[in-house]
């Protein structure tokens, strides 16, 4: 039979280490909490490699830490993963986005655009009022919606002269 030189020989199964005996006081869960944690572990580990599971533990109702701070988190990976406060202040304040939301940085509002196209519109709209003022004629100048939803307004002249206004919404 010819050697595959892709196949690997598969490991052999874990096999749990033996536990020392432990006799707990009421000082350990109080004072020695870590020592106790430490144990608790090795004996989950152990039950876990006796029954062929492994991982992390399962708990359906969720952890009750009574007030206590919860340390040590790593950077998150996945979506359902917890993360620190200097995580999310690192990532997420406005200190850290600021930056990337300021015109010209890497995220700059959209709003930008669609301010900078009001602008526009309302320099075309000066330029023909001033244009009406100029040389006396009369007609209506349309001034431009000042929210997506709104209406536009107008501008009506009589020989220069401005005789009726509707605002913009």
């Amino acid at each position: 039979m010819a050697n595959n030189p892709t196949s690997r020989p598969t490991p052999p199964a874990a096999t749990p280490l033996p536990i020392q005996r432990v006799q707990f006081t009421s000082k350990d869960f109080s004072e020695n909490t870590a020592s106790v944690n430490v144990t608790l572990n090795q004996i989950i580990g152990a039950i876990q490699a006796l029954q062929g599971s492994s991982g992390p533990s399962v708990l359906p109702s969720g952890i009750d830490v009574a007030g206590s701070t919860v340390t040590g988190l790593a950077a998150p990976t996945s979506p359902a993963d917890a993360i620190s406060a200097g995580h999310a202040a690192s990532q997420y304040s406005a200190a850290s986005l600021g930056p990337q939301l300021d015109i010209g940085g890497s995220n700059a509002l959209k709003g930008l655009t669609g301010l900078q196209m009001t602008s526009n519109s309302q320099a075309t709209s000066i330029a023909a009022i001033q244009a009406a003022l100029a040389t006396g004629v009369s007609g209506t100048v349309t001034l431009v919606k000042l929210t997506v939803g709104g209406s536009n307004g107008s501008l009506t002249f009589t020989k220069g002269l401005i005789t009726a206004f509707t605002a913009p919404t």
